[in-house]
């Protein structure tokens, strides 16, 4: 049995990535950086629950969407990835990226597809 968790983009928007990506290239990076450091934890061995907060780039959302921020970006604009790690599947879904001017919105879209997604 596979113990390796699996990213899944099927749920992220490719164009708003790619703007994203173009606007804040060290930020897009970073996110996508921490995000492999969480995947290590998680394949160590390490719970969703215990790395809550812990990177501190690392934290809930509620309703089981969690955030990853960046980090050692100097003047960065503060932005997040948003994720739905499903620890039944060892899946960690790829929802959004956005900065903090967007974040409200950002967490409820988020939050609409991980419904969508325990109905499916």
């Amino acid at each position: 049995m596979d113990n390796k968790w699996n990213i899944n983009t099927q749920y992220a928007t490719n164009t708003r990535f790619k703007r994203f990506r173009k606007n804040h290239e060290k930020e897009y990076v970073s996110c996508f950086s921490n995000l492999e450091k969480i995947i290590g934890l998680l394949n160590s061995g390490k719970s969703v629950a215990l790395l809550a907060n812990n990177p501190s780039f690392f934290r809930s959302e509620g309703g089981g969407l969690f955030r990853i921020g960046q980090t050692c970006v100097i003047g960065a604009k503060e932005s997040r990835l948003y994720v739905y790690p499903d620890e039944t599947t060892k899946t960690m879904f790829i929802l959004d990226i956005g900065t903090k001017e967007n974040q409200q919105q950002d967490i409820i879209t988020a939050k609409t597809t991980i419904r969508q997604i325990h109905i499916e």
